[in-house]
């Protein structure tokens, strides 16, 4: 079975898996952004590391235009020759029927992919299964997730995204292949016809935002991993959320830093962590039409700062925040990244919190910067 990696959420692994090739969301080693692969000046660490690392330990590898520095890796890659490179459009406007065919129409061409990397093209009731079978996962994982440490349940979502199943650390049902060693080690549809389609024009789409209103309770990507209150209580220190990009391997120390500072992380708001799990998926619209179920439960409902309007966040954002009484917020994010510079500006006045806007460069011999600004921060908390 080939495996395909990627990095970024709005990469549905229920697609990938459902044509019969591996799906591995990775978290780059940092060490692996060598010199050698691309420019230096002006690229983003977690780019260079995530292509350096992808492009020797997979059969193909996924990139999407949500991150500028990401498209360009993808180009990087691409002249290599050696691994196959698929780079996804997704949208950054999400509010019309436009838009999420377009997201649609890239899933299919994205099928079109794997079909020619060795899959095939799934029929209805496959598509629909294999989303079952990686909603079940997802909801023991949430369940899981709520007596762990930050730490904790951040490692356990990259061991999830890699492939493990929750519970035993074993590969998902019906997988025969093991799971592929990375280089470092482990980590810290069927073709629609004209009538199917209706649920993209506006009526539909308004019809999507009734059904989402009446259930935002159920369909909150992270409503349902709150800790329970005993857990909430037992907790130690300043509760601070953390919010921004991706996590690369070995990041945890963020979590360590952060604790030793005297706080704990009441949220973690990064790309790695809940905040970018898919919706529950509606088990009528499941068997009716799975396609435009997955594309509603990736595009129409993960938060992110690079959507336009970037509404979604900040309704997450004030609902999170609430729930997790955080006394601050940091900004986690790696060097150039413009996105999630210009959105630390924007959550001080959004939030009215104290914001620390952390940029790191991915090398462990630099982070004690960090930790002594995570340190410093902590004094203003106390």
């Amino acid at each position: 079975m080939k495996s395909v990696v990627y990095s970024s959420p709005f990469v549905p692994a229920e697609w990938i898996a459902a044509h019969g090739v591996r799906p591995m969301r990775l978290r780059p080693d940092p060490a692996a952004a060598l010199p050698s692969t691309g420019p230096l000046m002006g690229v983003c660490p977690y780019a260079r590391a995530f292509t350096s690392e992808a492009g020797t330990s997979a059969g193909a590898v996924i990139f999407t235009t949500t991150c500028d520095q990401m498209r360009r890796a993808a180009e990087w890659l691409s002249l290599e020759g050696t691994t196959p490179v698929f780079l996804m459009n997704v949208p950054a406007t999400w509010q019309t029927p436009a838009a999420a065919r377009l997201y649609r129409d890239e899933l299919q061409r994205l099928g079109r992919f794997l079909v020619a990397l060795g899959g095939a093209e799934p029929s209805r009731d496959r598509l629909a299964a294999t989303m079952e079978t990686y909603d079940a996962r997802r909801r023991l994982l949430r369940g899981d997730l709520a007596a762990m440490t930050a730490r904790g349940a951040s490692e356990a979502i990259a061991r999830f995204d890699l492939g493990e199943e929750p519970g035993n650390g074993g590969p998902p049902p019906g997988t025969a292949a093991p799971l592929m060693t990375l280089r470092g080690g482990s980590p810290d549809p069927p073709r629609r016809n004209a009538a199917s389609s209706q649920s993209l024009t506006p009526a539909g789409a308004a019809g999507r935002e009734t059904r989402r209103a009446k259930t935002e309770t159920l369909r909150s990507p992270t409503s349902h991993v709150e800790e329970p209150a005993a857990h909430k209580t037992a907790a130690s220190g300043a509760a601070v959320a953390v919010i921004g990009g991706p996590l690369a391997r070995g990041d945890g120390r963020l979590f360590d830093a952060l604790e030793k500072a005297g706080g704990r992380v009441a949220l973690d708001g990064t790309e790695s962590g809940p905040r970018t799990f898919p919706a529950p998926f509606d088990r009528r619209r499941l068997r009716d039409d799975p396609l435009m179920e997955l594309v509603d439960a990736y595009f129409g409902t993960i938060p992110d700062a690079f959507r336009r309007p970037d509404t979604l966040l900040y309704q997450w954002l004030s609902r999170e925040l609430a729930a997790s009484a955080a006394r601050g917020i940091i900004v986690w994010r790696y060097v150039w990244c413009d996105m999630w510079a210009a959105a630390a500006a924007r959550l001080r006045e959004a939030t009215a919190l104290p914001v620390l806007d952390l940029d790191v460069t991915g090398d462990a011999s630099e982070f004690g910067r960090a930790a002594n600004r995570i340190q410093a921060f902590m004094e203003v908390l106390k």
